[in-house]
């Protein structure tokens, strides 16, 4: 695994020499193993270029994007700034087109270049949302940062059962009215006795549990409470929370390393589709509002985020394979009546295709690819090719 930017120089340079396909991995959202290239090369960039640079003067810091939200919280943490990450609304992050100053990007040929807003310009906009189909291996990122602040948090568990539709509504309704900057909010759905030990895979009570929990991000109690208030359903009191207590809840929903079969789905909810319409096309699953609609021409993320909705399913036992695959599709293919797209970490073309960009984004995406990696080095990005033609998925 390369350590540094040359090393990842050496690597591809000797991969053009050899005609190799290549793909590239870190630590992010990828469930599917798509970097893995038969017969190619696999770049693991998990240990790469793991320090971390900060210009007092500039306020933007560079690090490596496969630095993971633990790594990011411990090493922004120790120098007092704080870099958005997660589900962040309202363009927080890498996916903005304003906390993203550079990237170092050695391409296909094995040439180290800098890309930004005023140099190789399309190289920098074809960077957020291309995800596995990225036609470089991004070494470094510098990006805008802003001062560290308390972590607060506060859940509400609900027993769903009888209440799903009504309950998913009126939480839809209520998340327009929380604030976006600095608020995280996330709502999801699981088995009432996911915590009992030894329990298996069948849920026995057939109770759905609906949990509605609001990260803030912010200088004091009061301050959280304020931003809290919009959201009137408290239940459990706002409290200071330290990022370790985050990733400990978060282990709990994606557990791994004990067998685990994953198969995750996704859709972005059409900001023409109305909740109603949204509810009936969907089924249980974790919702993340964004409300961020990107401008296409900043970058290849185009379609509108309204909503994120997706299903992560985990079990054990290979014999449920398939049909654990056939419920997720058959559910996706529902609720595709109300979306526009899919993130395209969740994009698996052998279960379903949908939309990553918009169609004259993935064209002008797709002439940058050529023009930067014309061997098809990297071949990530032919998923991208089974992307419908019209401009959403609902009709």
């Amino acid at each position: 695994m390369p350590t540094t930017t040359s090393e990842v120089a050496a690597i591809m340079k000797n991969a053009h020499a050899r005609n190799l396909k290549v793909g590239d991995r870190s630590g992010g959202h990828l469930f599917f193993c798509s970097s893995l290239v038969e017969d190619g090369l696999l770049v693991d960039t998990r240990v790469l270029n793991k320090d971390v640079t900060y210009d007092a003067a500039t306020r933007i810091a560079g690090f490596s994007p496969e630095h993971t939200v633990q790594e990011f919280a411990t090493a922004f943490g120790a120098i007092g700034r704080f870099f958005p990450w997660g589900h962040n609304r309202d363009g927080w992050g890498y996916t903005g087109d304003s906390w993203v100053t550079q990237l170092e990007v050695v391409t296909a040929s094995g040439e180290v270049v800098l890309c930004s807003k005023t140099e190789n310009e399309d190289l920098f906009w074809a960077a957020p949302g291309s995800g596995r189909g990225y036609f470089g291996v991004v070494t470094r990122v510098w990006g805008r940062t802003i001062p560290a602040r308390k972590l607060f948090d506060t859940t509400i568990i609900v027993d769903s059962t009888d209440i799903f539709k009504p309950l998913l509504k009126w939480v839809l309704e209520a998340s327009e009215k929380v604030p976006k900057y600095g608020v995280d909010l996330f709502f999801l759905t699981f088995r009432s006795e996911m915590d009992e030990p030894g329990d298996g895979e069948e849920s026995d009570p057939k109770c759905i549990m609906f949990a509605i929990n609001e990260t803030i991000y912010a200088d004091s109690l009061q301050e959280a409470q304020v931003l809290f208030a919009k959201f009137q359903v408290q239940r459990v009191p706002v409290s200071e929370r330290t990022w370790e207590d985050l990733w400990k809840l978060q282990g709990k929903f994606q557990p791994r390393g004990n067998g685990e079969r994953w198969n995750v789905d996704s859709i972005m909810t059409d900001p023409q589709a109305s909740y109603d319409e949204l509810i009936e096309a969907i089924t249980p699953a974790m919702h993340c509002p964004l409300d961020y609609y990107p401008n296409e021409a900043d970058q290849a993320l185009s379609l509108p985020q309204k909503c994120y909705v997706s299903a992560m399913n985990a079990w054990r036992d290979p014999a449920r394979d398939a049909a654990n695959d056939a419920w997720l599709r058959r559910v996706f293919e529902t609720a595709a009546t109300a979306s526009c797209g899919i993130y395209v970490a969740d994009l698996n073309e052998k279960h379903r295709t949908a939309p990553i960009m918009t169609p004259s984004a993935l064209q002008k995406w797709l002439r940058i690819r050529a023009k930067w990696d014309p061997e098809e080095t990297f071949v990530g990005y032919r998923a991208f090719l089974s992307q419908p033609a019209d401009s959403g998925e609902s009709s």
